[in-house]
Formats: C-alpha cells, sequence, structure tokens
C-alpha cells in the first residue's frame, strides 16, 4: 500500500541523481532504498498522470510490478510535492543503468529485443498503459541476481488521453499498448545508437 502523504516538509539537499524535461529525481533522504520526483516549476502534468496511474493500479488489485517501481505516495519537500517510488537497483545495490546505456556499451540488438519483447508480454497481461514518452533511457535494466535481469519502467506511464472511459474494456487497453508498442519499437530501431551497434554487428 503506498505511504499516506505527510505534513511535515522534506528538505531535498543533495544532487539529483536524475533530470528529466520536467521533473527532477532525488534519493530519499530518511530512505535510500526511495526516490521522489518532484516537478520543476509550476508544470506537473507528468506527475499528475503517474500518481492517477499507481492510485488506478492500487484500486485495480494489480500483485505483479516486476516491471513498475512500487510507488509510497506522496510528500510535500522545500521544492514542491514529490512522488515517493522505489529505487531500482541491481543485487549489489548499484543503481540499474538504463537499456540505453547497455546497447551503448555493447549489448546486441537481439538480446535488447528479448529483453523488450518480455516486457511488451508484462504490457498486454496485465493490461499496462504507457504513453508516447517511453524510450529506453526510462527503461531500466535490472540485475536482480547475475543470471537474472529485467527491465523497468520507470517514466512514460499513463495515458495521456483526454477521453479514458474506453481503458475500462480490456480488448480496447491491449490493441491500444499494441499500436503504442509498434511505434516504441520503430522508434527505437531507429534510434542512432541502436543503428551504431547494428552497423557494427554487420
Amino acid at each position: 500500500m503506498p505511504e499516506a502523504s505527510v505534513n511535515a516538509e522534506l528538505t531535498l539537499e543533495s544532487s539529483p541523481i536524475a533530470r528529466g524535461r520536467e521533473r527532477t529525481c532525488f534519493r530519499h533522504p530518511q530512505d535510500p532504498a526511495k526516490i521522489i520526483k518532484v516537478s520543476a516549476g509550476s508544470e506537473t502534468t507528468q506527475s499528475t498522470r503517474e500518481i492517477k496511474f499507481f492510485e488506478d493500479l492500487e484500486r485495480a488489485g494489480l500483485s505483479d510490478y516486476s516491471h513498475l517501481p512500487r510507488y509510497h505516495g506522496t510528500v510535500e519537500t522545500n521544492l514542491g510535492q514529490g512522488l515517493v517510488l522505489e529505487l531500482v537497483c541491481d543485487h549489489d545495490g548499484d543503481v540499474s543503468r538504463s537499456l540505453e546505456w547497455y546497447i551503448d556499451d555493447g549489448m546486441t540488438i537481439a538480446e535488447a529485443e528479448e529483453h523488450l519483447e518480455q516486457l511488451h508480454r508484462y504490457l498486454l497481461e496485465n493490461r499496462i498503459i504507457f504513453n508516447h514518452d517511453l524510450c529506453c533511457a526510462n527503461l531500466l535494466l535490472q540485475k536482480k541476481t547475475p543470471d537474472s535481469t529485467r527491465l523497468v519502467i520507470i517514466d512514460g506511464l499513463g495515458d495521456v488521453v483526454s477521453i479514458q472511459w474506453l481503458n475500462r474494456f480490456p480488448s480496447h487497453v491491449r490493441a491500444k499498448i499494441s499500436r503504442r508498442w509498434t511505434r516504441f519499437m520503430e522508434r527505437f530501431y531507429a534510434e542512432k545508437y541502436v543503428v551504431r551497434r547494428q552497423q557494427q554487428s554487420s
């Protein structure tokens, strides 16, 4: 269950561990196993969408979070309201790196495709909607053990359309996921680091 929002304001003083277009991520000052995502300025679209996404999953009773970080509610900080999420780490305690990093470091496209297909099946089976912001930089390859890895989506979750009542129908959701996945894979194969790996292996 998500932690309840609290009135006490947390002070975020450490350097961010990641920055996006709209939000900045900090390690939780009281719990190093969690992060806090804070919106930059007055733009809170992504955070509002993500809060709704995780709350909807909670109401739906999702039990399989194998490819998602756990959500722990919201908290007030000196930089504004923040989302509290699990920090995705490898078995050795290091923060997991992105799929983009691994491809740049030498992972073959075939290996990446295996991980992506596993994620695709998970999204369809659990009807997890993602948006057009999804990219390889938002997919962390978590090493659960030296021989077991999985992709975890850390951003780009939730739906961006204004009319969402059709999402109550499983067949509609699966069709939407399939369409968006096709477009995501088209972008994946067009990425410069993917093209470079393909050229190097040919």
